[in-house]
């Protein structure tokens, strides 16, 4: 059972503090959220209230979070009725179901990482003097042996980098009230679109970019970016990384993906360049088409080049 250690300086009470509302999903987390929920109660200059979500855990992720919530006024922690079967579609629930009224911010935290004590308070100046509408950042990923590695944010967009990937790591996600209730809006009213996303992040950046929204991209590393087992996605720094995403892209599945967020992208707006790139996605397959893809990649792929390179490779090949 993880300890829990007194209240200190982090998230206070003072009325004119900015006021953040911090998302969980949970799920077998037993092992680690006891540290990430202390790293959340640390937050320097902000007021924050911490929803914990659990997705049906097998382990004590419940108690272990209740534990925290009983002796902590902000903390609520919330068992689903029944069991999404992802961390995105837990997300997805916890904005469907949590409005903004009372607060300044929106944060999405994963139950494994450990924040730094200033990441809520870095990200708010950022998304206030740049007037974005969502704020990501570089992180350290951390493994079991102590070896750390930083991974950096691209923060040069593309035309349409936003239909083939997300802003980096969800759970360093802090977005402006604003675009947080047109978000919830749009969830609420397409339900059904999301049922087979596997990425709630990289659909909350499509969003934004859709509606001509700014995003910015942090360089600092902003936390601790647990890795172990159990990952979803996880660093995937090495070569066996990249042999990962060419099987998933080989097997149809990121094509799906694809699929899925340009439908999403069709429903928040009229544009000719997402019309354009559902229109060729669901095209016959032809060399035609594969030469089309690679066209489309080139002009305003991802935004990293190797990633893009992937990409170019397996469009040419015929695996999208």
């Amino acid at each position: 059972m993880n300890s829990i250690e007194p209240h200190d300086a982090g998230i206070s009470c003072q009325k004119d503090e900015i006021r953040v509302l911090i998302l969980l999903a949970a799920y077998n987390g037993a092992p680690w959220i006891g540290e990430q929920i202390q790293s959340i109660l640390r937050q320097t200059h902000v007021r924050g209230h911490l929803v914990i979500q659990d997705d049906g855990s097998s382990d004590s992720t419940e108690s272990v979070a209740a534990e925290f919530a009983a002796s902590d006024c902000r903390i609520q922690v919330i068992r689903s009725c029944t069991t999404s079967g992802s961390a995105s579609q837990n997300f997805f629930a916890l904005i469907r179901t949590h409005d903004a009224a009372g607060y300044d911010f929106i944060a999405l935290s994963d139950q494994d990482d450990v924040w730094n004590r200033d990441k809520l308070h870095n990200a708010i100046t950022i998304l206030t003097s740049r007037r974005s509408a969502g704020y990501s950042s570089s992180v350290t990923a951390f493994w079991p042996n102590q070896r750390t590695r930083k991974l950096r944010q691209r923060n040069a967009v593309t035309e349409s980098d936003f239909l083939f990937e997300g802003a980096g790591q969800g759970c360093t996600f802090v977005l402006s009230k604003p675009f947080y209730t047109d978000l919830r809006i749009f969830l609420r009213a397409h339900e059904g679109l999301t049922r087979g996303l596997h990425f709630h992040d990289w659909t909350v950046y499509a969003l934004a970019r859709s509606w001509g929204l700014t995003w910015s991209f942090d360089p600092r590393s902003s936390m601790r970016y647990r890795q172990h087992k159990h990952n979803d996605t996880g660093a995937r720094t090495s070569a066996s990384g990249v042999f990962m995403r060419l099987s998933r892209i080989r097997s149809g599945w990121y094509e799906q993906q694809l699929l899925g967020i340009s439908a999403i992208c069709r429903a928040a707006t009229s544009s000719s360049v997402i019309e354009r790139w559902h229109t060729l996605l669901r095209a016959e397959k032809s060399l035609h088409r594969r030469l089309l893809i690679a066209k489309f990649l080139i002009r305003g792929g991802r935004r990293k080049k190797l990633d893009n390179a992937i990409l170019l490779f397996s469009a040419l090949i015929g695996w999208i």
